[in-house]
């Protein structure tokens, strides 16, 4: 018998819609998958050609746990090349993914009963993350007309004492909206005044084609 915690799951609509849009390709249908983001062009050479040298030369084994030292200090350094913040290579922890990251840090910090504000349109897992550990997924609408902008006001209002975390995502999926440097520094003083957890989501900050991407982290030393 699965946990009783499986109960509280919906089953992916991302993968459900790649799923079908599988299936009618192979029916002859001509079809444009809005399903998983999952790219049409290849792996580029220069990061295939590392991998390969990596195997070859014998780095097959276990590594430190947060990540090898070398590749730590480069992510302090990208952080201080595009945002002008500086982490020492003990802040910094690797993980095989965005989503495996994402679950670790709610099982590390919310508690059953814990309430999680995500702004809303949201990626389907951050909800369903927070169930998973027993906490309260709570949407916090964002409007068309904004652009999907951040209202801090709406999640202000939105605050409980039963309040832990605000999960972010800019630019964002599926709306793409990008949450303006106003906006962000107002939830990042939020966060601050209400003791609250800010997971910053940004692994789409490469797709942001109007100004350059702002991390809140670079807005608030109390976020940093």
């Amino acid at each position: 018998m699965l946990a009783d915690r499986m109960k509280t799951l919906a089953p992916s609509p991302t993968l459900a819609m790649q799923a079908k849009a599988k299936a009618m390709r192979a029916q002859g249908i001509d079809v444009i998958s809005f399903g998983a983001g999952e790219p049409d062009f290849d792996t580029p050479a220069r990061i295939k050609a590392a991998a390969i040298r990596a195997i070859e030369t014998g780095q097959t084994k276990y590594t430190e746990v947060g990540g090898i030292p070398e590749l730590r200090a480069a992510v302090c350094q990208k952080f201080r090349r595009d945002h002008g913040l500086e982490y020492a290579p003990d802040e910094v922890t690797v993980s095989c993914g965005a989503k495996h990251t994402l679950f670790n840090i709610v099982m590390a910090l919310v508690n059953p009963g814990d309430e999680v504000l995500i702004p809303s349109p949201y990626w389907v897992s951050y909800p369903e993350q927070v169930r998973l550990l027993g906490g309260v997924p709570v949407p916090v609408v964002t409007q068309e007309a904004t652009g999907f902008d951040l209202d801090p006001a709406a999640l202000g209002r939105a605050v409980t004492p039963g309040t832990k975390m605000i999960i972010l995502d800019s630019p964002g999926n599926p709306t793409g909206a990008v949450f303006s440097p106003q906006a962000l520094a107002e939830v990042a003083k939020l966060a601050a005044e209400r003791d609250l957890w800010v997971v910053s989501d940004e692994c789409y900050e490469s797709l942001t084609y109007e100004g350059r991407h702002v991390s809140i982290a670079s807005l608030s030393p109390e976020v940093k």
